[in-house]
């Protein structure tokens, strides 16, 4: 009798783990096709964008492990203080991602407006990023840490100016959708029409996508090149 129940038992117990294995890979092929089922409703300029993204990341972790392989005892600038600017840019940047989550729910309001303030000031605060940068690089340059010195300080000129060009990349495309905005405010039809288009939502999606990406990027150099002084 007692042979019968242990095998009941561990045939219970087989069944339980055959069905829990079973449902776990249905749950993996359920989250696969929902991920297939995302991407294939992806437009395609917004798969290029991620993509282009994924291909950013790689450079940037291969120019920062480059960047600390060059790092060495006596290198000049690990020596002085933290640039202030960069501080400045953090600041900005961390202004610019509340403005731009902003747009989306302005254009989904039809609020055209509002939707102009908050790329505008989006704009603003970009191109003021961008400006503290420079002089960033000017604080370094006046303690005589330049691009054709030392290999480190060569991969600090050429990580931030990646970065800075990314911003300008957005700033050009954020300027193209604020002079389209600008536009079709001045006529309802074409203003109907504007807050009707699936495709517009889409371009706002790929700013605000792409901005926070290079907000994110930023801090994570930020703390990285902080502590690195």
């Amino acid at each position: 009798m007692v042979k019968l129940i242990d095998i009941y038992v561990n045939s219970l117990n087989a069944f339980n783990v055959r069905t829990f294995v079973v449902k776990k890979e249905k749950a993996k092929t359920g989250l696969r096709r929902e991920a297939f089922t995302k991407v294939e409703q992806m437009h395609p300029h917004q798969i290029m964008l991620y993509l282009a993204l994924i291909g950013s990341t790689v450079l940037f972790l291969f120019l920062v492990v480059a960047f600390t392989a060059s790092k060495s005892a006596t290198t000049d600038f690990l020596k002085i203080e933290f640039p202030k600017f960069f501080v400045v840019s953090t600041v900005l940047m961390l202004l610019s991602s509340f403005s731009v989550s902003k747009i989306i729910p302005a254009y989904e309001n039809d609020e055209l407006e509002e939707l102009k303030k908050w790329l505008g000031i989006t704009f603003l605060l970009g191109l003021a990023f961008a400006t503290s940068q420079f002089l960033g690089w000017r604080e370094l340059q006046v303690n005589e840490i330049l691009f054709s010195g030392d290999r480190s300080a060569a991969y600090l000129y050429v990580i931030t100016g990646l970065h800075v060009t990314h911003v300008i990349a957005i700033l050009l495309y954020a300027v193209r959708l604020l002079v389209k905005c600008n536009k079709v405010s001045l006529d309802a039809v074409q203003s109907l029409i504007y807050c009707t288009t699936p495709y517009q939502k889409i371009r706002f999606k790929m700013l605000t996508d792409f901005w926070h990406f290079v907000d994110v990027l930023w801090l994570l150099l930020f703390f990285y090149l902080l502590f690195s002084f």
